[in-house]
């Protein structure tokens, strides 16, 4: 049946899509290849080799045809896909939301690490700019009892972490509202005792030189503050000078501008302030504990 005119096998069409990947410069070609086949076909990557000589029906070579073009052309693989995994879990993500990354893991790693710090009852946690809602699900998922608020100005971003909280059982333990933390004062009148924020953080220079893969398909909004990548600190600080008693703050950050980011922070608290670096030895997490 596999040498039937037009039919191809699925080792075939590994074969052929990944180099035709590899031409169009896709990173990670091969991995690309067998996502998307098996996506079409709705089994497991191990399956495909499991299954390596099964003939594919017309109609799904051209759907998986379908979706090599649209990656050839650098539309992110999780968009295509629909999802992508954060903390062990998958999330939906769709365009017009910004696609979690592995460094935002981290960020939420180190404020989990903060359990002991509130033994006797659990915290109330403000996520800053929530998007798919992948940090504040996360936390309702691994923190019994926190109480979070996931905050952000975009009403498309809002809803897609409305159904990711859906999706994970969490949607009662989380609190979604559309605010803009630049321009609007804190949404409540009992302050967060954590604030945990991956803000857009590129300057406008820095955005005009990304990839395409992201600077024509992901939220602009998401990720660069159109100025010097700096407004959402000086803002987020800025409340907290202003009396906002918040006990932590945890940042993402760029790598690029740690020092200016940890002469203000110096400047709000005496409290510790610690810099964690990925593995890329990349400074990447802020934590500040205000006193």
């Amino acid at each position: 049946m596999s040498n039937e005119p037009n039919l191809l096998t699925i080792i075939d069409l590994l074969n052929r899509s990944s180099k035709y990947l590899k031409e169009k410069n896709i990173e990670n070609p091969r991995l690309n290849a067998e996502r998307l086949l098996a996506n079409v076909l709705n089994i497991s990557r191990v399956q495909l080799y499991l299954q390596y000589d099964r003939t594919l029906i017309p109609e799904e070579t051209d759907r998986y045809r379908d979706l090599i073009r649209r990656r050839s052309q650098n539309e992110p693989l999780q968009y295509i896909l629909g999802e992508t995994e954060f903390m062990g879990v998958a999330f939906t993500v769709a365009p017009g939301v910004l696609i979690p990354r592995p460094e935002t893991e981290f960020l939420v790693e180190k404020t989990l690490a903060l359990k002991d710090k509130f033994a006797s009852a659990p915290p109330r946690i403000w996520d800053i700019g929530t998007g798919s809602g992948c940090i504040a699900v996360s936390l309702a998922l691994h923190w019994p009892g926190c109480q979070v608020t996931g905050s952000d100005v975009s009403a498309h971003a809002l809803a897609q972490a409305e159904e990711n909280a859906r999706r994970h059982g969490v949607s009662g333990l989380i609190r979604f509202i559309r605010h803009d933390i630049l321009q609007e004062p804190p949404p409540d009148a009992e302050p967060p005792d954590i604030i945990i924020s991956n803000p857009p953080y590129i300057s406008q220079k820095e955005y005009e030189g990304l990839a395409d893969e992201i600077r024509n398909f992901e939220p602009p909004e998401a990720l660069t503050d159109g100025e010097n990548g700096m407004r959402f600190y000086d803002r987020i600080f800025s409340l907290i000078r202003n009396g906002l008693a918040t006990k932590f703050c945890l940042l993402e950050l760029s790598g690029f501008q740690t020092d200016a980011i940890i002469k203000q922070a110096e400047e709000l608290t005496a409290g510790n302030i610690e810099i964690f670096e990925d593995l890329n030895g990349i400074p990447r997490v802020l934590l500040l504990e205000i006193r």
